[in-house]
């Protein structure tokens, strides 16, 4: 009776691996190839910074704006990252960058 119930949670769980993922996929593919809106997720990357500065790398195809928090608690204002390029964010005041975020995540905006 164990091994039974054991077996089917084992099918159960392997089945969701391979399904969830073909799901997201097949999810992600038609807004990409309509133009329709898709959350991209996080493309902003914290390459350099300096005092008052830091670059932004962006990781994904389409263009975002991103923006970094700061070791005081600020957040400078977001700036464009063209799709696989870099920006820079910059602030007056005290404070790192701890790390980077986007703020817009819209492939049509």
């Amino acid at each position: 009776m164990f091994r039974v119930l054991r077996a089917g949670c084992v099918l159960a769980a392997g089945a969701a691996l391979i399904v969830v993922p073909a799901h997201a996929v097949s999810a992600a593919g038609p807004a990409a190839e309509t133009g329709a809106s898709h959350v991209l997720g996080a493309c902003a990357e914290l390459t350099d910074q300096g005092p008052g500065w830091a670059l932004l790398r962006n990781d994904c195809g389409a263009e975002i704006s991103g923006s970094v928090q700061l070791s005081s608690g600020a957040s400078p204002q977001c700036v464009p990252i063209p799709a696989h390029g870099t920006s820079t964010v910059r602030w007056r005041g005290n404070g790192t960058a701890e790390y980077a975020y986007d703020c817009l995540t819209r492939a049509d905006e």
